[in-house]
């Protein structure tokens, strides 16, 4: 059986990780952004791709590494509140992720991406919710355990 100390260690690492993609992707996103800062962008994006994922499965390892077991915890509504948070804010994430994914055409050709007013709106609220679900997240960690 594995220790739950690594994993701890991964998960807030990857906390700590998308914390600090998402804040950058929110202050580097706008109109008229230059191919420099798209480039950072993606890159920031990426990042808070693989700090999801590594707070998916350091989590689901924590999970079913835990002394009480999955069932008891599954049972604990902060619990379940705290996984349909996550799942939201990763769910909420693909719009931005995928629009900033087909910007990558543009970029091969040296242009940078067009933003429109709209797109602009969706994406800045989308990180604006997720930062704030981030920040709900961890104040339920606290109720979870027993």
């Amino acid at each position: 059986m594995l220790t739950q100390d690594p994993w701890i260690s991964v998960h807030f690492c990857a906390l700590v990780m998308l914390t600090g993609a998402l804040t950058s992707e929110y202050f580097l996103f706008r109109r008229g952004m230059s191919i420099e800062q798209v480039r950072k962008l993606l890159i920031a994006d990426g990042l808070a791709a693989l700090a999801l994922l590594l707070l998916f499965l350091s989590g689901m390892m924590r999970l079913y590494d835990s002394p009480q077991g999955p069932a008891a915890l599954l049972q604990l509504p902060s619990y379940r509140l705290k996984l349909l948070l996550f799942l939201l804010m990763a769910l909420s994430f693909g719009y931005p992720s995928r629009l900033f994914y087909r910007w990558r055409r543009s970029l091969r050709r040296g242009r940078p991406p067009m933003v429109s007013t709209q797109q602009q709106l969706w994406v800045i609220w989308i990180l604006r919710i997720d930062l704030l679900l981030l920040m709900l997240i961890p104040l339920l960690a606290h109720t979870s355990l027993p």
